[in-house]
């Protein structure tokens, strides 16, 4: 196949993603975990307002970055199978043109 060698470079990569969303996700716990410590020592209105804001912005900020590292990796599976099909026609007609030729 044509782009075959191009194969592990793409897993590599993708293997880099995977391993920065999951860096990305234990951000994400270790911030839900200081909530609580936080609301336990910082008493009153602004430590609700505080763990609120953590939940209203943060949370979703930091899974839609999650989210949209892991598309990375979808989207990098899409092209693969896109270029294993190429590849796939590109062998069938080499391989016709070569019978046809074999013919002559």
């Amino acid at each position: 196949m044509f782009l075959q060698f191009l194969r592990g470079e793409v897993d590599n990569v993708m293997s880099g993603v995977k391993q920065q969303q999951q860096i990305v996700s234990g951000v994400l716990d270790q911030i839900n975990g200081y909530v609580p410590k936080i609301q336990s020592a910082w008493i009153g209105g602004d430590a609700n307002e505080f763990a609120a804001d953590v939940g209203r912005k943060i949370v979703p900020a930091m899974n839609a970055l999650i989210a949209a590292i892991g598309g990375v990796n979808v989207n990098l599976t899409k092209a693969i199978n896109v270029i294993d099909q190429a590849d796939s026609k590109v062998k069938s007609m080499a391989d016709n043109l070569g019978d046809l030729f074999g013919k002559i």
